[in-house]
């Protein structure tokens, strides 16, 4: 046997060795997903299992309450145990790589959306739709609880098509009943409307009282806020206005375009601006071919040195930048009003540019008008000291805490660990009431 089939051998050998050792772990790794999967569905089937029960458990306390007030309680139990039901619907395809339930899903939403008008009964006794809707409801539990118990007590010794065939039995059991039904039902519209009446909105109360300015006053203002973006040659270049809207808290807004003498764009940008002239948002019209006038690339320094030229043209009120993000071409900036050292992060401003020309890609100040014409409180009633005795034992601070507005409130922050997920808590400054959390998975 020559050198050269000696070789051919062993590279054979090395190779069905290879594929069988690739094979192997391949099967492993096939295995192990699938032996997660079905623990994730035990888990999920468990817990569907326990709110479900509870939700049938409120439903039949609900019939056979004494009082009023005993039988609003119940109700008022089996929607919560209904919402959580469907907070966890929507994890299912994520942890457990099953097909959606559509039928499942529909009847706990609108059950959940219809008990509240029971709930809200204060007769001695329910009318006989809401008996029968309830009942539905109960038959739905009934129906689909015997099938979460047995995909929980298969969980793991089953193979994921079994658990997904009894899933679907499931669905098919389910698809057979009589679901929630409001269709016609007067009184319960009325309810639904009651909740939430129609008010119409005030036109334009973000800029209420502010002078306006004429189409041609509004151009103006466009191109001085442009500078240079619009400076694209020799020729005369003429602002037109292109498009225009109004909405219930901004009033009238009109979009504005750059062309030349016969109508023909000459510039990619459209300023969009309010009646009463302020500058709401740059965008780039990509239908359009433009030359790129920068030849060379942005850094962050850079960018930041731009916008602050525009920010000054912009608005009278200095703005602080609080973020600084490169991702892919862009790079962001975003700007925020600090007021007697209160930040107010519900006010951005945010700033795009392509970083491979520096030219701007989207400006954007929706967010700052919105929150214009608000009076936010500046000053703290608590002491950092005082709002930190409302945290609880488990969460330890780090770092000195903050003033900020938070959803229109006067909040400490305060940067914690001890919960997993938790990063920030916030307290009002006011009130020392607790205002939310920052979560992360």
């Amino acid at each position: 046997m020559n050198v050269l089939t000696k070789s051919i051998i062993g590279l054979l050998c090395t190779t069905t060795f290879a594929g069988a050792y690739f094979s192997y772990t391949e099967h492993q790794n096939n295995r192990q997903w699938e032996q997660q999967q079905q623990r994730n569905t035990q888990y999920w089937s468990h817990i569907q299992s326990i709110y479900l029960r509870n939700f049938d458990y409120a439903l039949a306390e609900s019939l056979g309450a004494p009082t009023v007030s005993d039988r609003q309680a119940a109700l008022q139990s089996a929607i919560e145990n209904a919402n959580l039901i469907v907070q966890f619907i929507s994890s299912a395809s994520a942890t457990t790589n099953s097909q959606s339930w559509p039928v499942y899903e529909s009847f706990i939403t609108n059950g959940s959306r219809y008990l509240a008008y029971p709930a809200s009964e204060k007769e001695i006794s329910l009318n006989p739709n809401q008996l029968e809707q309830i009942q539905r409801l109960r038959k739905f539990a009934r129906t689909a609880l015997p099938y979460l118990d047995l995909m929980r007590e298969k969980g793991d010794r089953t193979s994921l098509s079994n658990i997904e065939r009894i899933s679907a039995e499931m669905e098919e059991a389910l698809s057979t009943l009589d679901s929630v039904s409001t269709y016609g039902n007067k009184a319960f519209n009325e309810f639904l409307y009651n909740q939430n009446p129609y008010i119409p909105p005030k036109p334009g109360t973000v800029f209420a009282g502010e002078a306006t300015y004429k189409t041609t006053e509004l151009a103006a203002k466009a191109k001085t806020f442009m500078g240079e973006a619009w400076n694209t040659g020799a020729d005369k270049q003429i602002v037109n206005m292109v498009s225009g809207g109004s909405s219930s808290q901004l009033g009238e807004v009109m979009d504005f375009k750059l062309s030349d003498t016969i109508g023909k764009p000459t510039s990619p940008y459209i300023a969009t601006l309010s009646k009463s002239g302020h500058v709401l948002q740059v965008t780039r019209d990509v239908s359009i071919s433009e030359e790129v006038a920068v030849e060379q690339s942005m850094d962050l320094k850079q960018a930041i040195a731009v916008a602050d030229t525009w920010m000054a043209r912009w608005s009278d009120e200095r703005l602080t930048i609080v973020a600084k993000e490169i991702k892919n071409t862009s790079i962001y900036l975003t700007y925020i009003p600090v007021r007697e050292q209160v930040s107010i992060p519900q006010m951005q401003v945010v700033w795009e540019f392509d970083r491979r020309n520096g030219a701007l890609k989207n400006f954007d100040a929706y967010s700052y008008y919105y929150n214009y014409n608000k009076t936010f409180p500046l000053h703290p009633k608590l002491t950092a000291e005082q709002a930190s005795e409302k945290l609880d034992s488990k969460v330890n601070v780090s770092g000195k805490p903050k003033l900020e507005i938070h959803n229109s409130k006067l909040v400490y922050v305060f940067s914690v660990t001890g919960i997993e997920g938790v990063s920030h808590i916030y307290v009002n400054a006011l009130t020392g009431a607790g205002e939310g959390i920052d979560y992360n998975l």
